[in-house]
């Protein structure tokens, strides 16, 4: 994998990304951009920036990398001909991906650049060594993705929140779950209506005069939200969470915001 001044076609086609939105607000974008350029110069290239931006490497696919997916559609064309990536993680870490990344640009002769390498995939050395590089890249993902998920699995046994927006009647504090005052009125409010025979529309239209909006973000509440929120164990102290990969459940403690037996009463 020696650096080869010799080059064909006329652009270095640059493409850049980072996996979080932390590191976008940072200089890793404009470091992969700088980079590129600085290689065009190098070759003697024109450059062309096809940027990403951030995009998670987890659950990867085509369908989340618009720009990926145009730029291997001009490879397809072929009107690329040298490719430049900070490293060969910026272009997949998904086994399917990668395999289709790598077949195209094998297919059309693409010559990869990286700052310090070029990587010809018609040399069966070069193309042996990048092909390890990427099982390791592929490990250290997959190897990374599991010590995220057991952390959290851990952090949710604790009793912090396991992630997102805090249910309405909470906020958080220290990344655990406290009582809103002002709005948990409103939810003991919604249950103790429909002890009373009122209906979720009747909810709806007494929550969309209440100031409060969801918490999605909406201007309006509908029936189907308030009916999640009055079938949600949570208000009464615990709720079950999930392991999504082996499946294990942890009845994780809140604080409670409605009596078990008004929510009992509320379910019948």
């Amino acid at each position: 994998m020696e650096e080869n001044q010799s080059v064909n076609g006329k652009y270095l086609d640059i493409y850049t990304r980072v996996s979080t939105d932390v590191q976008l607000e940072g200089e890793s974008i404009q470091t992969q951009k700088r980079e590129g350029i600085k290689k065009s110069k190098e070759l003697g290239l024109t450059p062309r920036i096809w940027d990403e931006g951030s995009k998670s490497s987890k659950h990867e696919d085509l369908v989340n990398r618009p720009k990926l997916r145009d730029l291997l559609l001009e490879v397809d064309k072929g009107n690329v001909s040298n490719l430049f990536v900070w490293n060969t993680d910026r272009l997949s870490r998904n086994h399917q991906v990668w395999g289709l990344v790598r077949f195209k640009l094998f297919s059309s002769k693409v010559t990869l650049h990286t700052p310090t390498q070029v990587i010809d995939l018609e040399n069966l050395t070069d193309n042996l060594l990048l092909g390890i590089l990427k099982e390791i890249s592929v490990y250290d993902n997959m190897l990374r993705s599991e010590r995220s998920r057991v952390g959290k699995l851990e952090k949710v046994k604790k009793g912090y929140w396991k992630g997102g927006p805090p249910p309405f009647g909470y906020r958080i504090e220290e990344k655990r779950l406290v009582v809103d005052k002002e709005e948990s009125k409103y939810v003991i409010k919604m249950y103790e209506m429909i002890t009373k025979r009122k209906t979720t529309n009747d909810i709806q239209n007494m929550m969309n005069l209440s100031g409060f909006g969801t918490r999605h973000g909406k201007g309006s509440w509908n029936t189907q939200t308030i009916r999640k929120m009055l079938q949600n164990e949570l208000y009464t102290g615990s709720y079950l969470y999930t392991d999504k990969k082996y499946e294990e459940q942890v009845r994780v403690k809140t604080p409670p915001i409605i009596d078990k037996s008004l929510f009992n009463e509320v379910q019948d």
